[in-house]
């Protein structure tokens, strides 16, 4: 699991539709010391973002006001760049034609999100990271 130190001046993107929720994911990346960008409530914003932004990760929730977050996804799966899926749907978020997606359930734990960000992190510089 990686430490906070490990994620210092990491670029994360975060897309969240309920603005407490987007809030304390804010609060938890800066206390790792990453720079967040966002966040992003909206799709076509996202995926805007997800395409012309340098980042290092994100965490993207699923579900944006009824609209799925996948395309931003797939951007940035194409681009390399690792990210977590937030749902409360849990493994059942993930679409079937990329059953190698990192869902983090919601409600999550700060350090539980911060390990599996970090770990994304690691397996991209490792050359494993799920597309």
């Amino acid at each position: 699991m990686a430490s906070s130190t490990d994620l210092a001046g990491v670029r994360v993107l975060v897309v969240e539709d309920e603005m407490l929720v987007s809030l304390l994911i804010e609060d938890v990346l800066t206390e790792s010391h990453c720079v967040v960008v966002g966040p992003f409530d909206q799709v076509p914003t996202a995926l805007e973002a997800a395409r012309t932004l340098a980042l290092d990760a994100a965490v993207l929730d699923v579900n944006l006001a009824g609209t799925m977050v996948y395309p931003v996804a797939e951007m940035l799966s194409a681009r390399g760049i690792p990210f977590l899926l937030l749902s409360g749907y849990g493994p059942e978020a993930v679409p079937p034609e990329h059953p190698t997606w990192t869902v983090c359930s919601k409600p999550f734990r700060a350090d539980h999100l911060i390990g599996m960000l970090g770990d994304q992190l690691a397996a991209q510089r490792a050359g494993r990271l799920p597309g």
